[in-house]
Formats: C-alpha cells, structure tokens, sequence
C-alpha cells in the first residue's frame, strides 16, 4: 500500500468502473503521469475492488467490474453506466432527499460504510448515477481495509 493517509476529496471526483484495475493502472500512469494512492483488496476474492490514483489535477476513482458481468446478447454490458460521478458533501441525508424531490431514482438510500463515508447512490433521469458521500470518519487506507476484512 503506497498511501496510507486519508484522501482529500475535491468537491466532485469521477469513479470508473474498469475490467482490471491493475492494467488501468498501468494505462494511466503510462499516458497520464497518474500515481497510484492506494488500492483495497476484496479478502473474499483477492482482486483489487477499490484503486485511487491521483493525476496531476486531483483523484481519479476505479471500481474493477466484478467476472460474472457480462455482455448481453446485444453486446452491450448488463451493467449499469461505467462512468459514475462522485459528490463529496456536509449532509448526504439532506442533499439524497433534495436530489429525490428533483426526480432522481435512489438506488441505494445513504448509509454510513467501513471505509467511513455515508453514501447514498442515485440514477438521474438521464440514466447517470451520482454517489453521494459524506466523510463521517477520516481513516488511513490500512484501517479501511482492516475493517473490510473483518466483514
């Protein structure tokens, strides 16, 4: 683990959801002088579930697809959209009711997680979705992990 401080967020970071994380890891360090922060291993599978790495303007998010996502007989991913736009916040709760009021579908209504941010998850009508998060406890990286594996 390279970084084991807590990330500062900017107010607005992108989240991509990526096949293998390690080769884009590898990709955007080659095209784009990207840094890897730190990466969290899912205990249950060994893959790297969750990679942050910084470019030379801010952080960039990976979310590595887990293997049972596959393509539907029209070629196109099951999945949900690949890009997904993280909002950093003061109040998760009040900003997921004001985004449902606006018409947003709440997929998955906040709640706090073990890496120490409630987070709600939102579709807008245009099919995007928008996590919302709110740092509740500001951990190193080793204790987020520590605290998955202890799931």
């Amino acid at each position: 683990m390279l970084q084991d401080q807590p990330t500062e967020y900017p107010p607005l970071a992108p989240v991509l959801r990526v096949g293998d994380a390690r080769r884009a890891l590898q990709c955007y360090s080659t095209a784009f002088g990207a840094e890897e922060l730190y990466h969290l291993v899912d205990p249950a599978t060994g893959r790297w579930a969750h990679l942050e790495i910084r470019l030379p303007n801010g952080p960039l998010l990976l979310l590595e697809e887990e293997a049972s996502s596959q393509p539907n007989l029209s070629g196109m991913s099951s999945l949900p959209p690949r890009v997904r736009l993280c909002l950093f916040v003061t109040d998760a709760d009040a900003l997921t009711a004001r985004c449902a009021a606006a018409g947003m579908v709440i997929m998955q209504p906040p709640k706090t997680h073990f890496h120490g941010h409630r987070c709600a998850l939102l579709r807008d009508p245009e099919g995007h979705e928008w996590m919302i998060s709110q740092s509740v406890e500001l951990l190193k990286p080793s204790e987020m992990q520590a605290r998955w594996d202890e799931r």
